[in-house]
């Protein structure tokens, strides 16, 4: 039979119980069946009575924190249960004072590396997949959850309501603002220029296949117009004097009129020509710091800012626009089926034998550990930031954690938290049961032979 801690342990207080009632009540029989030892009977009945009182004592007191003994209203017993209510609050209050002050959680901050744990675990592979192996898990549960109609509408209908409510124009400007004032901008935008000016170099044919249909949207009306105004008797004649031309004329002149009449067809292929003035455009803009561009763009950040930070036709124009946006049922079918194909996409990867998601999760924890762990400076400012945050929300928020932490002690059952405790801390209290049984034999042996 196997005993808990607790069971063996009381137990033991029990048989060192009974055997001190047992020798007690025995006693007397002992003198009247061995008189040789007569001189010593006194101190035996000495030492069985102490330790019958000590042992007694001991259970009476031990089972009096959880329970009454033997279910008599006996004042002061049954202290736990009838203590829960102070007993939450001294918790509460245990927890405030020694966990949730400023002064505890930057000694203990103090005296760790948060970040640079943080940072060597992430950095061997093993940790990294198996965290990424856990958002695997964790994900396709959370996108299931979302695939519920009522949970679909209920998101849409509050995104939607919260969109149209919101101010665009001011969180416009604030956007603006956050982007221009520290001038980071110029370098984003000279990066973007540098990826795509190098891209245009490298792939001419694919930029011009991109952009022909955009240029072709915007103005292929009007060039149709334009080429339809130049008759073809024109360019006939155009071609006739210049093929005549260069059919008499010397060499020189001849490869003349073939270049103007080569001039001539590519001058009316103004797509190619506005195509190209565009990639050229953004190759001058890339080399040059101060190009009129870049200033102007600054210029109609710093005019947007202004009046879409105010009530302006600007900004009564752009939340007319959004209004009409979330109004249209077409516009939000079409981002919510968006966000519904975006959705399935990532749920179909990880349901694979090898998400492919995963896999760059890893990869980027495991670069983010590397990173992390060769900065010691950003690893200092991180464990700061951390720092104060936990400051600020245990100095705001540490009452309404001390109140959570009471009212579930509060909550509990009394019974079964007499026994969780019971079953931490029962076992000790059951070996002084033992010792005060023990103490009170060698106290009264003690005793009896000084008197």
């Amino acid at each position: 039979m196997t005993y808990t801690p607790l069971e063996r342990n009381q137990l033991i207080a029990n048989t060192a119980l009974v055997v001190a009632a047992a020798g007690f009540a025995v006693q007397p029989t002992l003198v009247a069946n061995f008189p040789a030892y007569i001189s010593w009977m006194p101190h035996v009945k000495m030492a069985f009575e102490a330790a019958l009182i000590g042992g007694l004592a001991d259970w009476f007191a031990v089972t009096a924190i959880f329970r009454r003994p033997f279910n008599l209203p006996i004042p002061h017993t049954a202290i736990i249960p009838n203590n829960q209510e102070r007993i939450a609050t001294t918790i509460g209050v245990f927890v405030q004072s020694n966990f949730l002050t400023e002064e505890a959680i930057r000694r203990s901050a103090s005296q760790h590396n948060i970040c640079g744990s943080v940072a060597q675990w992430l950095e061997k592979e093993q940790n990294s997949s198996k965290l990424a192996h856990e958002i695997g898990v964790i994900a396709p549960r959370i996108l299931q959850f979302f695939r519920h109609n009522a949970v679909e509408s209920f998101v849409q209908r509050n995104v939607v309501e919260w969109v149209r409510t919101c101010d665009t124009n001011s969180m416009t400007a604030q956007m603006l603002q956050a982007v221009f004032n520290n001038g980071n901008h110029q370098q984003a935008f000279q990066f973007a220029l540098e990826q795509a000016d190098d891209w245009l170099r490298r792939h001419p044919d694919q930029a011009r296949e991109l952009l022909a249909p955009v240029i072709d949207a915007l103005i292929g009306p009007i060039l149709t117009k334009i080429r339809s105004s130049i008759s073809n008797e024109a360019q006939g004649v155009v071609s006739l004097i210049v093929g005549g031309i260069a059919t008499f004329a010397k060499p020189e002149t001849r490869k003349a009129a073939d270049q103007l009449r080569a001039n001539l067809g590519a001058a009316l292929n103004v797509e190619q020509k506005i195509i190209d003035g565009l990639i050229n455009l953004t190759h001058e803009i890339r080399n040059d710091a101060n190009h009129p561009f870049r200033q102007r763009l600054d210029e109609i950040a710093k005019y947007y800012i202004g009046v879409l930070s105010v009530d302006s036709p600007e900004s009564r124009r752009m939340n007319a626009f959004k209004d009409k946006m979330v109004n249209s049922p077409d516009v939000v079918q079409f981002f919510g089926s968006m966000v519904i194909s975006i959705r399935e996409a990532i749920q179909k990867d990880l349901n694979s034998s090898k998400p492919a998601i995963l896999l760059s999760i890893r990869d980027a924890l495991m670069m983010l550990g590397r990173n992390l762990a060769q900065d010691s400076q950003f690893q200092k400012d991180l464990n700061q930031g951390i720092t104060d945050a936990a400051c600020f929300i245990t100095t705001a928020y540490s009452d309404a954690i001390i109140e959570i932490i009471s009212h579930q002690v509060r909550s509990w059952d009394s019974e079964k938290m007499v026994r969780e405790i019971e079953r931490a801390i029962g076992g000790d209290l059951q070996m002084i049961r033992l010792n005060g049984t023990l103490v009170g034999a060698l106290v009264g042996l003690i005793l009896s032979f000084m008197g």
